[in-house]
């Protein structure tokens, strides 16, 4: 007479796809995690890209000086401002290699809401806004896309 199935067999049998179910519950907990702190790194990264380039503008204008023409100071400190933007990692590999090309890109994105940069009498003040929910850094999970600000800006001053 043959042996009928151990009582350990069964328990074996009945366990297969636990170990599945458990990676699957744990690693999505995890993926969430990671790609949560990723995204919030590249937050970060940007807004300290974009105070980085407001304060390349300020001191642009602070080594123009005073007896500059308030047209041309404006337009080279812009210039300055999308220089330093496009020398960062924050525009897409789409956007070409060369700074140039960069630049163009960042121009085109900030068109709307282009830097502004207020002449006071004794200093500058610039403001750097970027459209950061139209060009994130990393791709948006569709549960995710409120928490991705609209908008990064920075300021910075300078004495004339």
């Amino acid at each position: 007479m043959k042996p009928g199935p151990s009582l350990q067999g069964q328990a074996r049998r009945q366990q297969r796809g636990v170990a599945a179910i458990e990676f699957a519950l744990v690693f999505s907990v995890l993926f969430v995690g990671i790609y949560g702190l990723v995204a919030f790194c590249g937050v970060l990264y940007v807004q300290q890209v974009v105070s980085r380039a407001a304060e390349d503008g300020a001191r642009a204008a602070q080594i123009l000086g005073s007896n500059t023409v308030p047209a041309d100071l404006q337009t080279n400190v812009r210039t300055a401002i999308y220089r330093s933007l496009a020398l960062s990692a924050i525009t897409p590999a789409a956007a070409g290699a060369t700074p140039s090309t960069r630049e163009t890109w960042i121009r085109t994105q900030m068109a709307t809401t282009p830097p502004t940069v207020n002449l006071l009498a004794t200093e500058v003040e610039v403001r750097v806004s970027y459209p950061y929910r139209a060009n994130p850094l990393v791709p948006v999970l569709p549960f995710t896309a409120s928490w991705m600000p609209d908008r990064l800006s920075g300021k910075a001053t300078a004495t004339r």
